[in-house]
This record gives C-alpha cells, structure tokens and sequence, in this order.
C-alpha cells in the first residue's frame, strides 16, 4: 500500500508528553471556530425573523429555500471533504481552507442581511434563496477542512478532549456574540433592516480576522501530507466506511441533537417576543446567560472526562439534563420573573458545553478506528460526512420550524410585530420545548451502543504506528 503519513509540521514535545499541544496551536485552531460560531448563532437566531417580519417572506416559503440550500450542502460537504484530502499545498491538506473559507463566510454574511425585501423586489425569495447557497458553501470550506485537524494533531484520546475544549470555548464567546451582542448592536444601530445591515457589516470582518488567525496559529501543527492513492477499490474502501459502527453512531447522535438546535433557535427568538412579550434587549441577555453557560460549562465537564475517562457517558448525562431544561420552557410565561429565565438559559448553556465536548471529541476517536482498519488517511471524508449531518440537520430542524408554524398560521409581514393566533402561539411553545427535547432524549438509544472506549483507541492508535501510520 502506497501511501505518505510524514508529518508537514511536527509540533514539538512537550514536557506533558510527545502527543501534547502547545498552548498557541490549541489556542489558534480553537478560535478558528469563534468567527463562523459568530456567523452560525446570529443566522440561526436571527435570520428567519429577519426574513418573515422585515422582508416579508411567508415563513412557510423561507423553510422551504432554507432546506434546499441545506439539501444542496448535502452534495457539496462530502465533496469538500475529499478535496481536502487531496490538496497539496506548502501549507497542508487543510489550512489554506480556513482562508478561502473564511473568506467566503464573511461575504455571505454580509450579502444576507443586505437582502431585498419583497417591496424592493419580485425576486426577493430567489435572491435570498441564492444567498442562501453562498452561505452554505462558505460555511462548507471552512468547516469540512477544520474539523479534519484534530485527528491529524495528536494521537492521544485524552489530549484530542483537551484540543477540543478550545473550540468549545471558541463556540461560547461566539454564542455571545451571536445571540446577546448581535441582537444588543442590531437595538443600537436602529433595529429594523438597517441595524441588521450594520450588523453584517461588523460581523463580517469578525469572521474574515478569525479565519485569518487560525492558520497563521496553527502553522506548526502536526498535519498529514498528501496521501497517495490507495490499492483498495471503491467499494473495499467504502464498506470499511460503512461499517465503522462507532462513526454510524455518531452522525445519527450528531444529526437528532442538532436537529432538536436547530429547532430551538429557530423557534426561540418568537418565543421572546411573541410569549415572553419581550424585545431584544430581553434576547440579548438570555444569549449572554446562555453563552457564559458554556463558558463555565467547558472546564467542568473536561475535568469529568478526565476523572471518568468516558465521552460516552457524559455525553448521556449531558443529553439528559438538557432535554429536561427544554421541557421547563413549556412552564414559561409573560409573568415568570426574568431572572428565572435567565437561570433556565444559564443551565442550558451548560449542557450544551457537556455535550459539544464530549460530541466533537468523540469524532476523531472515530477517525482513528478508520485509520487502523484501513491503512487510509482520511479524516476530510469524515469530517465531510459529519459536516454534512450536521447541514442536514439544521435543514430539517429549521425548515421543520419555519413549515410548522406557517401550517399552524404565523402571520408574516414587513413592519414587525403583528398580532398572532392561538395555534400560532402553540407552535411557537412546542418548538422551543418538547419537539427538540425529545429529539434529544431519542439521541440515547443511539448512544448506549457506542462501544469506543479509550482502551480500544489507545489499541486502534498503537496499530496504526506499526503498520508505519
């Protein structure tokens, strides 16, 4: 078998060990995330109120071009993902990506929240809907190529949760800025279609500096270099693929949590307004308690994993335990204290820190398995598959919302808020407690059966060096 594994850039050993990072490389890949996270968060919350109540698309019609720029990414992650694998640059398979893509995101970023309204123009739902698409395919270059790093940076499965923890971090501050700070800068630039402008604006350079920073960071990083082709046939190679039950596992695991996000978020920002009775200073803080939540989150559930030494069950445990905070939502009314509210954003935040964590640290275990049956170097085809159910599962969860409450008789407009039915008023609860929460307690049927342990990666890595990986 031909085939190249010599690291481009070794990092060097430390006094912790030969697998541990240094503080910069951590530092760097982590806040790689901060940007998009930013980006991510704030389309999420914002963008489907953006569309239905300012530039006057039917909520029924944006889920609709939501999906399919979501279908669409289906197509092009995996894709993405091969193509990183087979890049050859002076600067690695996967760090020129974080240029080019952030590149790409900050434009997008811009370009939505700039979007015709249906009083500017007949093809207002085309445009954005074409903008959409952009989005995705920014979002794509940049993630599928990201999230391939770590199992190329360090072989140890204690030292990939730490490597992870960063990005976890990174995702908070970016939960901050893109569900407390955006909504507070979008009240202070004037609200309406011009503060989302200047938003966009702001953001977009945010997004552009992260990227940037990350591959200037990450330059000594162990990376793999091109990997010659491989005698195994297509379909040798695509059954070892499939049967990685560990990694089947965790795209299923993956896709219902984010699925049960994506609904949330999508539903949440009605739910203030239209339940709460509250505008966007109130959304601001909640995104403020939500984000310190993983913050404060991120360190505790790492010293868990230390001391218990399983993602498995943390993971178990974080699923739980937020499925529970979701259904508390269904108590909530116009009445409740806010600092009860606040409590109840602050404990979410730090479930999602458990499951983040334990999640995305449990993929590049699942990329080693691969890597020790196979003989293969190719964490951008399972960066790109994971990416894709992560796509998949925002489209499902955002267009299930969007569809949802036009079935159930949101009313859209141009000029904001606007009286709402009964049945309206109960969608809006349903999205924001039991729809995602029992997405997520479905979650755990899967999980029980997720067997890779650290013994088995510790074995799966220790074969990898003998075959010469």
């Amino acid at each position: 078998m031909q085939r190249s594994t010599v690291p481009t850039a070794p990092a060097a050993p430390t006094a912790q060990g030969p697998d541990t990072l240094p503080l910069i490389i951590c530092i760097g890949w982590g806040m790689g995330t901060f940007g998009i996270s930013s980006m991510f968060n704030s389309v999420n919350l914002l963008l489907q109120r953006f569309a239905t109540d300012f530039l006057g698309i039917a909520a029924a019609s944006f889920g609709l071009i939501y999906l399919i720029s979501k279908i669409y990414d289906a197509v092009t992650d995996p894709i993405m993902g091969v193509l990183s694998d087979r890049t050859k640059s002076r600067f690695g398979r996967r760090r020129p990506y974080l240029l080019l893509g952030g590149a790409l995101s900050a434009a997008a970023f811009v370009a939505l929240f700039n979007a015709p309204s249906v009083l500017d123009s007949p093809d207002a739902l085309l445009v954005l809907a074409l903008l959409l698409v952009f989005y995705s395919t920014g979002y794509t270059v940049f993630n599928v190529p990201y999230l391939a790093m770590p199992a190329e940076m360090t072989r140890d499965y204690m030292e990939r949760a730490r490597l992870i923890s960063f990005r976890v971090y990174a995702i908070g501050f970016g939960t901050l800025a893109g569900t407390s700070l955006a909504p507070a800068l979008i009240g202070f630039w004037g609200g309406g279609r011009e503060g989302h402008a200047a938003l966009a604006w702001a953001y977009g350079g945010l997004i552009l500096a992260a990227g940037a920073f990350a591959f200037f960071a990450t330059g000594k990083a162990r990376a793999t270099a091109y990997v010659r082709e491989s005698p195994l046939s297509r379909r040798e190679k695509l059954q070892l693929l499939l049967t990685n039950k560990p990694f089947a596992i965790l795209v299923l695991v993956k896709t219902l949590h984010l699925t049960s996000l994506a609904v949330t978020n999508a539903g949440f920002i009605y739910f203030v307004v239209y339940i709460l009775d509250r505008g966007y200073g109130t959304i601001s803080l909640l995104g403020l308690a939500n984000g310190l939540g993983m913050l404060a989150g991120t360190p505790i559930w790492y010293a868990l994993a230390r001391w218990l030494r399983s993602k498995r069950n943390l993971y178990i445990l974080a699923s739980t335990l937020a499925a529970l905070v979701l259904m508390s939502w269904w108590l909530a009314t116009p009445a409740e204290p806010l600092a009860v509210t606040v409590l109840r954003k602050f404990v979410h935040g730090l479930t999602i820190a458990g499951s983040l964590l334990c999640g995305q640290a449990m993929l590049p275990d699942a990329i080693a398995q691969d890597a020790a049956r196979s003989g293969l170097r190719r964490e951008g085809v399972f960066s790109g598959i994971f990416t894709t159910a992560e796509k998949m599962a925002f489209a499902i969860g955002g267009a299930a919302s969007g569809i949802f409450l036009g079935m159930m008789g949101y009313v859209s407009s141009t000029e904001g808020v606007v009286a709402q039915p009964d049945s309206a008023i109960l969608a809006i609860y349903l999205c924001v407690s039991f729809l995602p929460a029992g997405l997520l307690l479905a979650s755990i049927a899967f999980l029980v059966q997720y067997d890779l342990d650290e013994d088995k990666v510790r074995a799966a890595v220790a074969r990898e060096r003998e075959s010469g990986g």
